[in-house]
């Protein structure tokens, strides 16, 4: 049975991140996630994975100061010592905490080279990062992000990315799958998951239009459960979204059978 993992630096934000995780714990979740490194409270983190026995489902690699010009670093290669050291960062940190999985952010398009050398930039990059996921025990993702929200940024479609991780053909790279963004730019969710099913390997639920808690828009998340089942897909659900409802109140539509059972 599928079972949830709520996205703590999206969700009770009328809390201090370093309650986050005990009140998602409270709450019945075994696992939570989280964005970046520096965002977050990371003594608090380790705590309450000690108190609880959660784990951490996935947090991203660390983008400190995130703007048109800063979306990671996969795709630029004056950028590669950076991206082996926030990587190195990530490690670590994923040695400290019972982490599943770690999301590298692609970086943007840089109009003074081609398309095709950012990919292969992006490719050397994976290359080397997978044998390190690998020795590390985590799942390294991509994920494609929509360039309304995130202008610039260089994958916007889940058709790129599952190309790139069937190129990198390596177990310890998977693609991200975020209903939200791949429901603003592609669309068919239920097609495109259980056709590339084999290289998807974390999902993140948010609602369109909006990105608000499931049930609140156009997505036929029931349908979409029931593909993931027939997927296969064995890991935690991520819960990234814009919460409309306060508090605890925003995992009111989750079932309290399904936020334990992974």
């Amino acid at each position: 049975m599928l079972s949830y993992a709520p996205n703590i630096s999206w969700l009770l934000p009328e809390l201090p991140f370093g309650e986050r995780p005990a009140a998602a714990a409270r709450q019945g979740f075994k696992a939570v996630e989280f964005g970046f490194p520096s965002h977050a409270d990371l003594d608090a983190l380790e705590a309450a994975c000690q108190e609880y026995g959660l784990q951490i489902a996935l947090f991203n690699q660390d983008v400190p100061v995130w703007d048109r010009a800063n979306r990671g670093y996969l795709v630029d290669p004056r950028r590669r010592d950076e991206f082996r050291r926030k990587l190195d960062e990530a490690l670590q940190i994923a040695s400290r905490l019972p982490v599943m999985k770690i999301m590298l952010p692609s970086g943007v398009v840089l109009l003074e080279m081609t398309r095709q050398e950012q990919r292969d930039c992006m490719v050397e990059n994976l290359l080397y990062a997978a044998p390190l996921a690998a020795d590390a025990g985590v799942l390294l993702t991509i994920e494609a992000l929509n360039p309304e929200d995130n202008p610039g940024y260089f994958l916007t479609t889940s058709q790129e990315g599952i190309e790139l991780v069937k190129l990198i053909d390596h177990p310890n790279v998977r693609f991200q799958f975020d209903t939200y963004h791949i429901s603003l730019v592609e669309g068919d969710l239920v097609t495109r998951l259980i056709e590339n099913s084999q290289w998807i390997g974390h999902i993140q639920f948010a609602d369109y239009p909006g990105r608000h808690e499931p049930g609140s828009g156009e997505i036929d998340f029931d349908g979409l459960r029931t593909a993931i089942d027939t997927s296969g897909y064995k890991g935690y659900i991520g819960l990234e979204y814009i919460p409309q409802a306060a508090g605890i109140e925003t995992f009111e539509w989750v079932p309290a059978a399904i936020r334990t059972n992974v």
